[in-house]
Formats: C-alpha cells, sequence, structure tokens
C-alpha cells in the first residue's frame, strides 16, 4: 500500500507560529532520512534507559491517559519490543563501510539491535571479509554481487528495511530503502571553532507515524525551505542551539553566522560531500565558542544538525502527482553536459506512470 506524502508548509508571516526556531546539535543526526528531527515521543524508550526503567515511566503515563492496568502493562511492554525490534539493515562496502564514518554507523546501528549485511557490487567478498569480521558480521551476510544492477535486487530480495550507499544512482533506484552516506557536518576550521553541514534536503521523503494522520510521509519542498530560512533570519534565531531538542539544554556560545540555499542556476552549489543534494536545500555554519560543546563535538558526541519547529499540513500528494513533480524537476534542471542521462530518468519516471 502506498502511503500519502504530505507538504508540510510555514506561513510567512512574523506573527504566525508556523517556523523553524531551533536548530538542535545532536548524536544521530537526522539529515540520512529524518532530517526534520522530529522530537521522540515520550512513551519511546530514551537513550540508555533500561526496559526496568521505562517500564514504571510508560505504565503511568498510559493509566493517566485512562487506560486501566492491564492495558497499561500490554501496551507499555508491546512499545518496548517494537522500538527494540531488529531491522535488516544494509551497507555498501566501497565509499561507504570502508569509511570511518561508515564504521561508526554500523557500529551504532549493531547496538541498536539491527541486523546488518554488507551488500556491494564487487565480484569477489574475500576483501570484505576482514571489515565484516571486526564489526561481527557473519560472513553468511556478506555478498559480493558483481554490480550494482544485482545489488539493487540482492537488497529487495532479501526484505531489507534500509540500504546505505554513497552511489546516487543507487540510492535513487531503491526509492524509500536507499539511504546516502553524507557527512552530517563537518568541522571546517579547529583553530577557528567552525562546523558546517546541511540543516534541511528539499523534497526529502519523512516517515511518519502519528495518531492523527496514521502512517505517511512528509516533505518541504525548495520554496518552503528558502520561506523556512528566511524567516528565521527575520526573526533573529542565529543563537537558538540546543542540545538533543532538550528544551531544557539550550547552550550558549553557538552561532550561525553563514546560511545559504542551493541554487545551481545561481552558482550557489552544495558543500563537497553533498554533491547531489537538491536544489533548495539549506545549508549553515556555525561559530563555536562554548568550550564544553566544542570538546564534545570533537569527541564525536554530537554528529550533526536538526532543525525544529511547527509546521502546517497541507492535503497529501498521490503517488502520480509526486511523480509527476519529479519529472517537472528533471525537465526544469536538464542541461547539456546531462542530456543523455536526463533522458534515461525521464524514461523511467514515464513508464512509472504507465
Amino acid at each position: 500500500m502506498s502511503l500519502p506524502i504530505y507538504e508540510l508548509k510555514i506561513n510567512a508571516s512574523l506573527q504566525d507560529d508556523s517556523m523553524v526556531d531551533y536548530v538542535a546539535l545532536v548524536d544521530a543526526p537526522a539529515i540520512q532520512k529524518d532530517f526534520l528531527a522530529f522530537k521522540e515521543e515520550f512513551l519511546n524508550p530514551s537513550k540508555g534507559e533500561h526496559k526496568d526503567e521505562f517500564l514504571p515511566r510508560c505504565i503511568k503515563y498510559v493509566i493517566d491517559e485512562g487506560k486501566d492496568s492491564a492495558q497499561a502493562v500490554a501496551i507499555c511492554n508491546s512499545l518496548w519490543d517494537e522500538h527494540f525490534a531488529s531491522d535488516k539493515i544494509s551497507v555498501d562496502y566501497d565509499g561507504t563501510l570502508s569509511t570511518a564514518k561508515g564504521k561508526e554507523l554500523v557500529k551504532r546501528l549493531i547496538r541498536e539491535g539491527n541486523t546488518i549485511y554488507i551488500i556491494s557490487a564487487r565480484n569477489d567478498k574475500a576483501g570484505m571479509l576482514g571489515v565484516a569480521k571486526d564489526l561481527g558480521i557473519p560472513e553468511s551476510r556478506v555478498y559480493a554481487t558483481g554490480s550494482n544492477a544485482e545489488k539493487i535486487k540482492k537488497v529487495k530480495d532479501l526484505g531489507i528495511a534500509k540500504h546505505y550507499d554513497n552511489n546516487p544512482d543507487v540510492v535513487k533506484e531503491l526509492g524509500n530503502l536507499g539511504v546516502k552516506l553524507h557527512e552530517q557536518f563537518q568541522i571546517i576550521s579547529e583553530d577557528q571553532h567552525i562546523i558546517s553541514g546541511a540543516l534541511m534536503v528539499a523534497d526529502q521523503l519523512i516517515y511518519r507515524n502519528n495518531e492523527t494522520f496514521g502512517e505517511h510521509y512528509v516533505k518541504f519542498s525548495a520554496q518552503t525551505i528558502k520561506e523556512i530560512a528566511i524567516k528565521f533570519a527575520k526573526k533573529k534565531f542565529q543563537n537558538n542551539v540546543n542540545l538533543m531538542h532538550d528544551t531544557n539544554q539550550k547552550v550558549d556560545g553557538v552561532t550561525m553566522f553563514e546560511s545559504f540555499i542551493v541554487d545551481k542556476n545561481r552558482g550557489i552549489m552544495p558543500m563537497k560531500g553533498f554533491e547531489d543534494i537538491a536544489d533548495g536545500s539549506w545549508f549553515g555554519s556555525f561559530y563555536v565558542e562554548n568550550n564544553d560543546v566544542w570538546e564534545s563535538i570533537k569527541s564525536g558526541e554530537y554528529k550533526g544538525f536538526s532543525v525544529e519547529g511547527l509546521f502546517d499540513y497541507n492535503p497529501p500528494i498521490t503517488e502520480n502527482q509526486n511523480t509527476l513533480n519529479e519529472l517537472s524537476k528533471l525537465i526544469n534542471s536538464m542541461n547539456e553536459d546531462s542530456f543523455k542521462d536526463d533522458i534515461i530518468k525521464i524514461q523511467g519516471i514515464l513508464k512509472e506512470l504507465n
């Protein structure tokens, strides 16, 4: 079943409450999928929280919401099991798991209880087995498929929930399963205490599940991101930074001093490492005077940016509408250098519509 897609918008009026008003420094950056960085629901287990700590907190909350004790116990046990259910996640090797960032990603995913596969376009898996052994991934979950086409097929055949890859064509072909391995933010200058990275990615689908709308996706258009960035500046929110979306952890001494929207027609290009990111995506640089925060960034405790705010839901975008929007954007961005590749992509989109 195709899930509905809602486009999130804001009102540009400075008197309206819809806006991005904070940027958070987070340990698991949302930019890979959930760049919007919605706060975790209260009933989700917190990082490092044990089951015997979570259950009493959860049960009290559910009882306060009107459920009886037996219902509350059942609901909270189900939430715990669902939160720690094992997902099958795969990673490419070259340019992904072969990097320090890729290894750290896999270590985190394993700690979170996921089952990890290595699926590469290499012809032979022998050169990948050493890293797999170091990470505790058995040889039976290491695949050398011989081509990107076969890699994509293997990901789908194995029922993988998410695949990390550095190849944008593979990520695009996999649709919602594919995740581009980006740097979340980069320490541009240790001497100057500057960090830079993407804040919002245009037209990226974000999976959500709530009582109001059920399972669905949301997205931000390039135009909406532009309105958000302008309103953020007009409201003088450049010093609004917190840690982990915790309102009790607002920090001083972290200031946005640089902000830009990718617009290739105007010659405004993405940062290095984000070359494939869509026009209309928002980047920022922050000057970090706070020494405690700076040391946490250098140690890897905080790895990326994540925005937060209030947004208006627009009616769902149908699957065909979304495909037509992709087609329109592709046609508008065509140029002589990419003409042949663009025609192939357009043909693929047209097949989806038939």
